[in-house]
């Protein structure tokens, strides 16, 4: 029977008989999935303490920086497998920034989908890449351990976890690529 599954984190929806074991549109994990009646519209309406406030804001440029320079990576097309794997990662990184832009009830970066730049080798933009999730996930861990706010320690423990699921397809990437 197909059901309304939505994603806590970053609010879409999935169509399905069950949630999908990670959101297609974030990367969040199946247990952060709940029926769409159980969804709180005004989940991301929080009182935010100044702390908060720049964690946010710092991440909203991690998570710029990462989409950019993934979609640098996937225009690197040698390899059509990575490069489809890495604008994926590129997409999903944007909706990292636009959650934390909703929860920092600010504007989404006018230039979020434009390509960085990134050398024209994979092992390279592999090793980056790891260097990038590695930070992020240390950095929003960080967050979750002062965070005050109950809806910031979920979506930035959700988020660290989505993170730490990136290092491993770098790890794969990386055995795809011979590096």
């Amino acid at each position: 029977m197909m059901k309304m599954h939505r994603c806590r984190i970053c609010g879409e929806t999935f169509l399905g008989s069950e949630a999908p074991s990670h959101c297609p549109f974030c990367g969040a994990h199946r247990e952060l999935f709940v029926d769409t009646s159980e969804y709180p519209e005004d989940i991301n309406a929080v009182d935010l303490t100044e702390v908060e406030r720049n964690d946010l804001m710092e991440a909203i440029e991690l998570e710029l920086s990462n989409t950019r320079f993934y979609l640098a990576m996937a225009a690197y097309h040698d390899d059509l497998k990575l490069a489809s794997a890495y604008k994926r990662l590129a997409k999903i990184e944007a909706e990292h920034c636009s959650v934390f832009c909703k929860l920092a009830c600010v504007g989404k970066p006018t230039d979020l989908m434009e390509p960085g730049s990134a050398p024209d080798d994979w092992c390279a933009n592999i090793a980056e890449s790891k260097l990038r999730e590695t930070r992020a996930s240390a950095f929003y861990a960080q967050v979750v351990a002062r965070a005050t706010n109950e809806r910031i320690r979920e979506v930035f423990a959700a988020v660290s976890a989505i993170e730490a699921d990136h290092m491993l397809l770098d790890d794969l990437a990386a055995e795809m690529a011979g590096c």
